[in-house]
């Protein structure tokens, strides 16, 4: 998530007390998109660019709907074309345990995460299953 002033900065240029000054409706704009009933909303500034676009100081709000709004992924290029398509998961463990003196187990955990890479050409819908549930269902094995 980027900073407010990042965004002012994309669109002023030069965060200086002139510039506020001249381009006060553009920022009251921003700041009513970047924010909403004080929780932060939209901080990337090629989406806010669809909303508030910049023309001699003033606002303008285009005709069609942004892409945000229609659902599109900002974040992923069009065209993306791969060899072949590959899911690469890692799942990374640790395990914390705390001993007394006599070898018993006073507290322990596990912590994991899972870090994935994906290639996959255009926007195909993916569904992982972290259990073997499904294919204990599809098995007929469902009720173990």
């Amino acid at each position: 998530m980027r900073s407010h002033s990042a965004v002012l900065v994309d669109y002023l240029k030069e965060l200086e007390e002139e510039s506020i000054r001249d381009n006060f409706v553009l920022i009251y704009e921003l700041l009513d998109e970047l924010m909403d009933f004080g929780y932060p909303q939209t901080t990337d500034s090629k989406i806010l660019q669809q909303y508030i676009t910049v023309k001699s100081h003033e606002m303008e709000i285009q005709p069609r709907p942004p892409m945000a709004v229609t659902k599109a992924v900002s974040w992923r290029t069009e065209g993306i074309k791969y060899r072949k398509n590959e899911v690469f998961l890692d799942v990374i463990e640790s395990i914390n345990l705390l001993a007394n003196a006599s070898g018993s187990v006073l507290r322990s955990e596990i912590v994991g995460s899972i870090k994935m890479r994906v290639y996959l050409t255009g926007m195909p819908e993916l569904r992982l299953g972290l259990n073997d549930k499904v294919l204990f269902e599809s098995t007929g094995r469902g009720k173990v």
